[in-house]
């Protein structure tokens, strides 16, 4: 009987340990919330024809630096998708911030050290490969 106790509190023991080290590395995988002074600019992501698009975008301003976020997002599949800060709600004058990671959920792209965010008042999801703008957003 002891030693199916002993059993017993050595298996809850690594078990709890286990939880704990899982619930770490959940916590430090999901993205800190901005906070309202944080938040530089946002805006809300509109679809161009033939797309559905649901989200909000925000360039917030972190300790390693300027990011732009968008979440609540869900957006048409396409192929070859560039997340673009942009001038104007047409691609032209833009700064490429990267591929477009996951056509659903909170995403994060890096805004490089250099970037004149006042030059920029847009948001875009364009398909490169065909030049067609799936999605922009105003920022303000």
């Amino acid at each position: 009987m002891k030693v199916l106790l002993l059993i017993c509190v050595l298996a809850l023991t690594a078990c709890t340990k286990e939880s704990e080290e899982l619930r770490m590395r959940v916590q430090q995988s999901i993205p800190v919330p901005a906070t309202m002074s944080q938040v530089l600019n946002r805006g809300i992501l509109y679809p161009t024809a033939g797309i559905q698009v649901t989200g909000v975008v925000r360039v917030v301003q972190l300790s390693s630096g300027k990011q732009l976020q968008i979440d609540s997002f869900s957006i048409t599949p396409g192929p070859d998708l560039k997340v673009y800060l942009s001038q104007n709600a047409l691609p032209g004058n833009h700064l490429n911030l990267g591929n477009l990671i996951s056509n659903n959920g909170h995403q994060a792209y890096n805004i490089p050290a250099n970037t004149n965010l006042s030059a920029y008042n847009y948001v875009l999801i364009h398909c490169q490969q065909f030049n067609h703008l799936f999605s922009y957003g105003k920022l303000q």
